[in-house]
């Protein structure tokens, strides 16, 4: 019964791992279609953010062009163009012109001092970025930077080049403020936070170097969805992660999860099953089923272990035939259903009168054998005395439907090897001993050799 509990365990655990697997899988497919729907939710916002900031560059860069055509450009021009520009532009709150680097136009004029006459190259806020894009020769964005009302701007730098007796040289720069925070809204970011908390990074576009400009002050969970948003002069790093987390269930819980052990469950039982009842096939084809003795074949597999095992150890062991006297009537008077309480009653006292290392097995009808596996015993006088006392545990009444029974016993005894080495040759001696001791009606038992068991022998201990 042990190796059927081992083997079901086995197979409870393999089930177990594997729905465990098949549990882990499903979460991950799980966690990677929300990914992936959050990715594009992610892309499509980073796709509309870039097209409104390239769009508003793209005025920056007509602006510039006017510049060099014109090699220089008076301030009623600049008005009317800055005009044009920020009527088309709902994004532009100013835009600057900074020959030398330092800015003398602004458009709209604005109340602060400090960018009128700013010197961009002097500026720690923004010579990073003039540098950045003067060695681009293109415009570089820097910021967020906190702009008039609490809003933030965005400056994008560009440098522009113009003609000087047919030999290029560095004019200055424009400089284009864009409303970051309506950039952001028009791009569909409200809409995007009603599922998702998203975090901006990148500050002057250093992508994953630069600081927080949107967002939480945290970590980026390492679930999260990153997608890049390219800007001029760099790119920002976009992250998303669920409001209310990511719905993973606990692997159990998962569809393949719930159909694995519930397989595994049926798949155990069924194992435990066929394994327990093949155990109680084989052990019952080895038991009688009425007295639950070992039958005839068990007796006969036993006897042939013990031969084998004594030719090589040089062992001696005992047999005993043992046939009832007296039953015969009792299946002819009482019925056959009486006959078998009296061999199941037979049955019972053999096993309590005998060791627990020896064998007695019911042979068939009202026939027993007796193996015998102890040296100590097998000499004739202990195993007469062995014989005597099986056969006083039989002599007590039976009691069967209200008649008290007695029922005698006539024992053969037969020895390894004094009376055969053969199983067929001891089971011959054995029970032509049971015959003669039945017929001569003498003490009831008798050896192989003809001696007679003496009256008052000692038992074996």
């Amino acid at each position: 019964m042990l190796i059927v509990r081992l083997v079901t365990l086995a197979v409870l655990v393999l089930g177990v791992f594997l729905s465990w697997q098949a549990g882990q899988l499903s979460r991950q497919q799980s966690m990677a279609e929300q990914q992936s729907q959050v990715q594009a939710d992610l892309s499509d916002f980073r796709a509309r953010l870039e097209t409104r900031i390239y769009s508003s560059v793209a005025q920056l860069r007509g602006l510039a062009a006017d510049l060099v055509i014109r090699e220089s450009m008076t301030h009623e021009q600049f008005e009317r163009i800055a005009e044009e520009l920020r009527m088309s532009d709902p994004y532009m709150l100013n835009l600057s012109l900074a020959p030398g680097y330092k800015i003398n136009e602004v458009y709209p004029q604005r109340s602060d001092v400090d960018w009128q006459n700013l010197d961009l190259m002097a500026s720690t806020r923004f010579r990073p970025s003039l540098l950045n894009s003067i060695q681009l020769d293109d415009p570089v964005l820097s910021g967020p930077w906190p702009v008039s009302d609490g809003r933030r701007g965005l400056t994008c730098i560009l440098p522009v080049w113009v003609a000087k007796d047919g030999v290029p040289r560095l004019w200055g720069a424009t400089v284009l403020t864009l409303d970051f925070d309506a950039l952001l809204e028009d791009a569909g970011l409200a809409a995007l936070e009603n599922d998702l908390r998203v975090d901006i990074r990148g500050r002057d576009a250093l992508g994953p170097a630069g600081a927080s400009i949107y967002g939480e002050e945290a970590p980026v969970s390492f679930h999260a969805v990153r997608v890049p948003a390219f800007v001029p002069g760099g790119s920002w790093l976009l992250s998303a992660t669920p409001r209310d987390g990511w719905q993973i269930p606990e692997w159990w819980r998962t569809q393949a999860g719930v159909i694995g052990l519930i397989v595994t469950a049926f798949v155990t039982l069924a194992v435990f099953r066929i394994l327990r009842d093949r155990l109680r096939i084989r052990t019952m084809a080895g038991v009688d089923p009425l007295t639950q003795l070992p039958n005839r074949a068990a007796a006969l597999h036993r006897l042939n272990q013990l031969i084998a095992r004594s030719q090589r150890n040089h062992r001696v062991f005992a047999l005993l035939c043992i046939d009832l006297d007296g039953f015969k009537p009792i299946n002819d008077t009482l019925g056959h259903a009486a006959g078998d309480e009296v061999l199941e009653t037979i049955g019972f006292r053999l096993k309590q009168a005998v060791r627990s290392s020896d064998t007695i097995a019911r042979m068939g009808g009202d026939e027993f054998l007796l193996l015998v596996d102890d040296e100590a015993t097998i000499s004739d006088e202990r195993l007469l005395a062995y014989a005597q006392r099986i056969r006083e545990a039989l002599a007590n009444p039976i009691r069967i439907q209200g008649q008290e029974l007695q029922i005698g016993a006539s024992i053969g005894v037969a020895a390894y090897p004094k009376h055969g080495v053969q199983a067929a040759e001891l089971m011959r001696e054995a029970d032509a001993a049971m015959y003669r001791a039945k017929r001569d009606k003498g003490v009831g038992v008798e050896l192989a050799n003809g001696a007679l068991a003496m009256p008052g022998a000692e038992p074996p201990a």
